[in-house]
């Protein structure tokens, strides 16, 4: 008995995969961080119009042309397009939805003039193919652009979209040189299996892909958290222990300096009596800012809890220190806060008492070198607050 491959039996079986595979998606919604879930929500409406289209695809010969051929191509245009968008959003990429839209317009255009305008199965052919390359391409591009996906997952994923593109590519190059005459889809030919398996396999695919992908970002996240500050957004004082004391090795290794500014906010428990601790908090939040726009770039900003941060600048020496440690002073100083809070109308000035210290050769961990900065922090409160003073042992 001989075996044949029936190609509208596969591509059923297609569109109940990849129906599953967005039950599946659907499922792990709330486990996956709101990040990503615009982009999830593309990726899910494109699962559903590519088993559509499927399903659509497989009625050609038994169906009107208008219902087999029109309205499948442009409902798996329309598929993948959103799939492109997708992952442009999961990038934050420019989405582009009006463009990639407007493919599965063009799509339909080209079929329904090539089957009742002009009636033309090689144009058709040639056309659709390259029509249904683009928005795999564009999937493509938005994982591999500027210098390549971050990681195995992604890059699986981008290989995916960049090789269903080729393969449509090929069936357009296949026809402008070898027409096919009586054009048949469901004819289970080399040609048509390597195109048709390509579109059913792709949605379970890149999915796994983008799942993994999500689940990524998520760990990162979590990772990041943790590093993080959860309301002024720089470092806590485990990560910025990690980082200094990674700074402190990397400036003894090449002999290059390395200070710390130990900063605290003056009567800060005034502002939370005043206005409450909402106004605190967005005093805090503004601290950080007025200390970013004075520091420079490479400048580790960490809080160490309360009303107390730390920054340690590689490459700088005690008397640099000495000299930013003032601008810090004088940015508080200046100006008073205007915090939005209750009613946005409040005002509070703030200063700041400054303690600094730079790595001597007798330092061998990061804690001797912020007591050293402790000591001349305090040191400044006890001179009257609003000042910088020096740990000269450190000089």
């Amino acid at each position: 008995m001989e075996w044949v491959f029936d190609l509208r039996s596969a591509i059923v079986y297609g569109a109940v995969v990849t129906l599953l595979v967005g039950g599946l998606l659907l499922l792990s919604w709330r486990s996956l961080p709101r990040g990503v879930r615009p982009a999830l929500r593309w990726w899910l409406a494109s699962l559903g119009l590519h088993a559509l289209g499927a399903a659509l695809l497989a009625t050609r010969g038994l169906a009107p042309p208008w219902l087999g051929v029109v309205l499948a191509n442009s409902i798996l245009g329309l598929a993948l397009a959103c799939m492109a968008i997708a992952l442009r959003a999961f990038y934050g990429m420019p989405q582009r939805r009006l463009a990639h839209l407007g493919l599965a317009l063009l799509i339909a255009a080209a079929a329904l003039w090539f089957i009742e305008g002009r009636p033309d199965v090689h144009a058709r052919i040639l056309s659709l193919a390259f029509l249904l390359s683009l928005p795999m391409a564009s999937a493509a591009r938005a994982v591999f652009r500027r210098g390549g996906p971050k990681g195995e997952v992604a890059r699986f994923t981008g290989i995916a979209f960049a090789f269903g593109a080729a393969v449509l590519l090929t069936r357009m190059a296949s026809e402008w040189l070898w027409p096919a005459g009586n054009f048949v889809l469901l004819a289970p030919t080399a040609m048509n299996i390597a195109c048709v398996g390509t579109l059913l396999a792709l949605p379970a695919l890149a999915t796994v892909g983008f799942l993994l992908m999500c689940t990524e970002h998520s760990q990162a996240e979590l990772e990041r958290s943790a590093r993080l500050d959860y309301l002024t957004g720089i470092f806590n004082r485990r990560a910025i222990e990690e980082l200094a004391s990674a700074a402190i090795s990397s400036a003894r290794r090449h002999s290059t300096p390395l200070a710390i500014l130990l900063l605290d906010v003056d009567h800060f428990k005034r502002v939370n009596d005043d206005h409450g601790h909402e106004a605190g908090d967005q005093a805090l939040v503004e601290a950080v800012r007025r200390m970013r726009a004075v520091l420079r770039a490479e400048d580790l900003v960490g809080r160490q809890g309360g009303e107390e941060f730390v920054v340690v600048m590689p490459d700088v020496g005690l008397a640099s220190a000495h000299a930013a440690a003032e601008r810090l002073r004088r940015a508080f100083a200046g100006d008073a806060m205007r915090i939005c809070a209750g009613a946005c109308d409040i005002e509070a000035f703030v200063t700041v008492s400054i303690g600094v210290a730079a790595l001597r050769p007798g330092d061998a961990f990061w804690s001797q070198l912020l007591r050293r900065a402790d000591r001349a922090m305090y040191a400044a409160k006890a001179a009257g607050r609003n000042k910088v003073v020096v740990d000269l042992d450190g000089a």
